[in-house]
């Protein structure tokens, strides 16, 4: 799936990590993503609450290109409904 994601949206998904996030290339997207993919919540049969793959996927960011204002990103379908989740103000 492709999203876009927008710079001020990166820096709000920054803050879920408890470390300084610096992203200024798309490889950096990249990582960024992956380690967030690390949080998402997988119940105990390996099923994810956002889909019904067989099992969690060893990768959830696939690439990332840079675009004006932001960066356009090839995910897993979970991961972009649990990032989803994350932007949505309560």
């Amino acid at each position: 799936m492709r999203v876009k994601l927008k710079t001020e949206q990166l820096t709000g998904l920054a803050q879920q990590l408890p470390f300084e996030v610096m992203l200024d290339h798309p490889r950096d997207v990249k990582g960024f993503l992956e380690i967030l993919g690390h949080n998402m919540p997988w119940d105990e049969t390996g099923l994810s609450k956002f889909g019904d793959p067989i099992r969690k996927p060893n990768r959830v960011a696939f690439s990332v290109e840079a675009v004006d204002g932001g960066y356009i990103c090839d995910v897993h379908p979970a991961f972009a409904c649990y990032i989803s989740t994350l932007l949505t103000p309560e």
